[in-house]
């Protein structure tokens, strides 16, 4: 298998937001703009530059203004994606919003979390992942100066041999960026209602079928209120957007 079998991106866009309180009371946090443009504009502008055509959106939480940005969105066009949008039927967690729309996914994919940026190449991770048959997924890993909003992650080699909960005090970490490439295996270690972060990457680290890439590229996570006005700030000043 070649990286050209990585033709589909999913992307989670199904969580309540509840950090950032009367943000996402009429809007799901990924839709919350950014400069001039939802956040998730930037998801799919990242997948389109790696070549990818396919998208399915993992929606829940207002799931349909989530189908009315699907139809809306110019970067549809500027990269001709097709978009899909699989409504989880009732808050499943992000396994299982996986879980919910298996059938939906081809035999390897990427996995962007939808409230969060990690400007890596997916080309890499994909490569990562091909190149051992063993691996289920492999895993985008960046350290932080603050570990304690995230689990944390212990890397040997490129084996991610362990996820712990969060640290109980605040102080640097290896984490999880949000970006994942993932055999269509990793549906056979799901349930309907599961959470892949607590649920099944850790038990996937036990088994050795994890394996994990350190990038030292931008990252933001808007899931609370400072670091959606920092995201605000930085992206618009760097110029990160495309349209």
């Amino acid at each position: 298998m070649s990286l050209a079998a990585f033709e589909q991106a999913a992307i989670l866009c199904g969580g309540l937001g509840t950090r950032l309180g009367a943000l996402t009371a009429t809007t799901p946090k990924p839709l919350l703009p950014v400069g001039k443009q939802p956040f998730l504009d930037i998801l799919l502008e990242t997948a389109g530059r790696a070549g990818i055509k396919r998208i399915v959106l993992l929606a829940g939480f207002m799931a349909e203004r989530i189908a009315e940005y699907a139809v809306a969105t110019p970067v549809k066009q500027h990269f001709d994606l097709s978009i899909e949008v699989a409504v989880e039927p009732y808050a499943a967690g992000t396994g299982g919003a996986l879980w919910h729309a298996r059938e939906r996914l081809d035999e390897v994919f990427y996995l962007l979390n939808g409230d969060s940026w990690f400007d890596v190449s997916l080309q890499a991770l994909g490569e990562r992942l091909l190149a051992d048959e063993k691996a289920v997924g492999a895993v985008a890993l960046r350290q932080v100066a603050d570990a304690s909003r995230y689990g944390t992650v212990a890397l040997a080699g490129d084996h991610i041999s362990a996820f712990a909960e969060r640290p109980a005090q605040p102080g640097p970490g290896l984490i999880s960026g949000g970006v994942y490439a993932f055999r269509r295996l990793l549906c056979e270690h799901l349930r309907e209602t599961c959470s892949l972060e607590r649920d099944v990457l850790p038990s996937l680290a036990a088994a050795d079928t994890l394996r994990g890439g350190v990038f030292d590229s931008y990252f933001i996570d808007i899931g609370v209120p400072e670091d959606l006005m920092r995201a605000r700030q930085e992206l618009a000043a760097q110029n990160h957007f495309l349209l």
